[in-house]
């Protein structure tokens, strides 16, 4: 049963987590927190281990859609190198108290977030034109890589990957359209993940009997949701996403 959990909480997490281009963690931590006898240190550098393998698995399918911009995306996980190493050393230092108080705020915050803004997002196909003269638009280097650098402290310090973060700074920041927005979020995310995810296996944080099973659910996940996500509308997905995340804070509310 436990197996089988876990490779159900891989499929769901990574479908989720690829059709919003967030990578997952922010679903599969809380879990992990809630439901197994694991402490915040190792949830989140096993939920990092889980966010990189879903990155990494739907990244060909947007690839293949043409959907990435890769320059924004290296400049991105360049901006995140140093930062993850910052949020791996930061999460060492951090009671057990503050680390479930930050991410029960970050959680409803999230979910109070894509249930008002993020149905607003109009979803019209663009035409490649537009999508040209996007990329063209692409915001500066610095710009870049200083969200990149915010992106990677988030995302080893909690385990849940940045993209939940990035996607919105893409979208409502500099007005690329969801599915480009996405596409581009798990493409960063494959490369600084790892990044933020050697100290943790170095210090022998990563639960790799978890990471395994569940990457199982993972990788057909991964396909799943990259496949889905440019068929589907994500209104309705991200009212759902929200309301769950938001149950998910005030779980973790409870575990303080």
């Amino acid at each position: 049963m436990i197996i089988v959990s876990l490779i159900l909480l891989g499929f769901v997490t990574s479908t989720y987590g690829t059709i919003i281009g967030a990578g997952g963690g922010f679903l599969f931590v809380p879990v992990l927190l809630m439901f197994s006898d694991i402490s915040p240190k190792a949830a989140a550098a096993t939920g990092l281990a889980v966010v990189f393998l879903n990155a990494v698995a739907g990244l060909p399918v947007f690839l293949k859609q043409q959907r990435v911009l890769l320059r924004a995306g290296v400049l991105l996980a360049v901006g995140a190198f140093p930062g993850t190493y910052i949020g791996t050393g930061l999460v060492k230092y951090s009671p057990d108290a503050v680390f479930y108080s930050l991410f029960a705020i970050l959680l409803i915050g999230l979910g109070i977030f894509l249930s008002v803004k993020m149905p607003c997002q109009r979803e019209k196909p663009s035409t490649t034109r537009e999508e040209i003269q996007l990329k063209q638009k692409t915001p500066s280097s610095w710009k870049l890589l200083g969200i990149g650098g915010l992106l990677g402290i988030v995302s080893s310090f909690f385990g849940i990957g940045g993209g939940w973060l990035l996607v919105p700074i893409l979208i409502y920041g500099f007005g690329y359209s969801i599915k480009m927005a996405t596409a581009t979020s798990i493409f960063s995310l494959a490369l600084y993940s790892l990044f933020g995810l050697l100290p943790s296996i170095t210090d022998g944080l990563v639960q790799w009997p978890i990471v395994i099973w569940s990457g199982i659910g993972v990788l057909i996940g991964a396909q799943t949701g990259a496949i889905l996500s440019k068929k589907m509308k994500s209104a309705s997905i991200n009212r759902l996403l929200s309301a769950l995340v938001i149950v998910m804070g005030v779980c973790m509310i409870f575990q303080i």
